[in-house]
């Protein structure tokens, strides 16, 4: 299958983790961004082997479109793009801790409705995503979206950061994979566990 190219609109330490790691996999990936000639964008993308440009931009050029902007930004931004992201692959990594419901889902929904939406990389810090290994154990990724072709792409894009994909239903479920969002802030926070700390779903044959 050839692999999918990517968009990352936003550049903030998520969008550069994820891109730095997919570029790595060999995935070509642009970040779309409001001002894609910012100097030290242009030196991170340079050494990584990503492209830049406008959001609208990167998300044409792409069959894969990661927001991962702050969630607080996502009621402006998601009208502006809805033309560019419909028929696309959509991974929302945003929380909007602040909102009414931490993912933006519903949202994406109103204003593409051909989008194909998944709440992933939202879970965790971008430590685990850079480092997936836990003392010899790969963690998990937690994540919400329709079964399908897009799974299978979403899957391989979690798998080329190290993480094992975990699928917990359709984008319906994207309350249960926030719910991971505050057990991870209680862990790594409240209880001292510090940001290094994942998640690992165990089973046994029945």
């Amino acid at each position: 299958m050839t692999q999918p190219t990517l968009a990352v609109i936003g550049a903030g330490i998520i969008g550069r983790t994820l891109a730095r790691r997919w570029t790595e996999a060999g995935y070509r990936v642009t970040f779309g961004v409001r001002s894609p000639d910012d100097a030290d964008l242009t030196a991170y993308a340079n050494r990584i082997g990503a492209g830049r440009d406008t959001i609208n931009g990167a998300i044409a050029a792409a069959d894969v479109v990661l927001l991962a902007i702050n969630g607080a930004a996502m009621d402006q931004a998601v009208p502006a793009m809805s033309a560019a992201i419909e028929n696309k692959i959509v991974i929302d990594a945003t929380n909007n801790t602040g909102g009414a419901t931490m993912n933006s889902i519903a949202l994406i929904s109103e204003h593409a409705p051909a989008a194909r939406i998944y709440r992933a990389f939202n879970s965790l810090g971008w430590e685990n995503f850079a480092d997936a290994d836990y003392q010899g154990v790969n963690g998990d990724m937690l994540y919400a979206g329709p079964a399908g072709p897009g799974q299978e792409t979403v899957e391989e894009l979690i798998g080329a950061t190290g993480l094992r994909p975990v699928r917990v239903g359709d984008a319906t479920k994207a309350g249960i994979v926030d719910d991971f969002v505050k057990l991870w802030f209680t862990l790594a926070f409240e209880q001292g566990l510090g940001r290094g700390v994942g998640f690992k779903i165990l089973t046994r044959d029945i």
